[in-house]
């Protein structure tokens, strides 16, 4: 468990490299979540959420018993992208769309997709 609360933990704080230009995303999500404007806050809502989506998705894939044969770097960096793309699709995208009123831009896409293939390559070199 540890592992995977440190695998989302990197791959959410590594994912905010990517709002570096644009963090007033940060304070919009504090606002919404908690009616107070912070920056700082709004990231630390977001890591809480990464290590969550982490918690929930490598254990939905393990009780699946997804496998892949050679536990090489490309196996490991597709079944990121794959985790990533979920992630992006089953739950990014919705809450965003119907509760915090930001723009989906192709950084919003392409930092999700980042977060996925971190995430699972820092899971699998853990394991």
């Amino acid at each position: 468990m540890i592992k995977k609360i440190l695998s989302g933990f990197i791959g959410g704080l590594l994912e905010i490299i990517f709002f570096i230009n644009n963090l007033s995303v940060f304070s919009t999500i504090s606002y919404h979540v908690l009616r107070i404007d912070s920056v700082i806050v709004g990231i630390l809502l977001h890591l809480i959420a990464a290590i969550i989506i982490a918690l929930v998705g490598i254990s939905i894939i393990e009780v699946t018993k997804v496998r892949y044969e050679n536990r090489n770097f490309l196996s490991t960096l597709i079944m990121g992208i794959l985790f990533g793309s979920a992630v992006l699709s089953l739950f990014s995208l919705p809450v965003h769309l119907l509760v915090f009123p930001i723009k989906i831009t192709l950084t919003y896409v392409l930092a999700h997709i980042f977060y996925g293939i971190i995430t699972y390559l820092v899971y699998s070199f853990f394991k």
